[in-house]
């Protein structure tokens, strides 16, 4: 990871994740009856992020804040309920889980964690869950 990155503070349901905004083509809002285009024409494959992570499902509005992944071929748009940029004091290194946690996850869709507001913070790893969205892991 390079040691210059942007971290974006991602809410699902009452839970805070971050990503890497290097991770993330686009950010904006999308109606997922009615998915637009990527920037090569292709209409985004659009999922819910919060159930994929165990938050409960929330009443659904009719648009939705997304995160736009761009895959190889298509685009994948990962629906969230509020995302923010969070000011991380000193810039701090992303930690890797420990070998233990890491086996115990039931997908390997982090990154690490930094600490944030004295607390860790965990980081997603977009690509790796746009990509198992795309190939129906998921």
């Amino acid at each position: 990871m390079p040691s210059d990155y942007r971290i974006l503070g991602v809410t699902l349901g009452p839970t805070l994740f971050g990503v890497v905004q290097s991770q993330v083509e686009t950010v904006g809002l999308v109606d997922p009856a009615d998915p637009p285009a990527d920037m090569h024409g292709r209409s985004l494959v659009c999922r819910e992020l919060g159930p994929m992570l165990g938050t409960p499902p929330q009443p659904l509005p009719t648009r939705r804040h997304a995160l736009i992944v761009a895959l190889r071929r298509r685009s994948v748009a990962l629906l969230i309920d509020r995302i923010d940029s969070l000011y991380l004091e000193n810039q701090p290194e992303i930690q890797m889980l420990a070998p233990l946690l890491a086996q115990r996850l039931a997908r390997p869709w982090f990154l690490g964690a930094v600490i944030y507001q004295d607390a860790p913070l965990l980081l997603l790893d977009l690509r790796r869950i746009a990509t198992d969205v795309m190939i129906g892991a998921v």
